[in-house]
């Protein structure tokens, strides 16, 4: 996709600068940094330490302690 964009002259000489030290093209350099823009900005539907989580070691085992309450009526409680 194309589109235009303007900036302040310090930032536009910069990036020039940076794409011929770097022998790249200003435009590929701008999307570059878009695209980090973009994906830092990007909400998830998971925090990024959902991923990481670890689980609690000293938790007893829940189907184990479920057992210990013997079986369950038939019977609805609720209804």
């Amino acid at each position: 996709m194309n589109f235009n964009i303007y900036l302040s002259k310090g930032i536009g000489e910069q990036i020039s600068q940076i794409a011929k030290r770097l022998q790249r093209s200003r435009n590929s350099i701008i999307s570059e940094a878009l695209e980090e823009w973009v994906s830092k900005h990007t909400s998830s539907k998971w925090p990024k330490n959902f991923f990481s989580f670890e689980a609690c070691q000293d938790v007893p085992d829940f189907t184990a302690l479920r057992k210990e309450l013997g079986p369950l009526e038939d019977k609805d409680p609720l209804a």
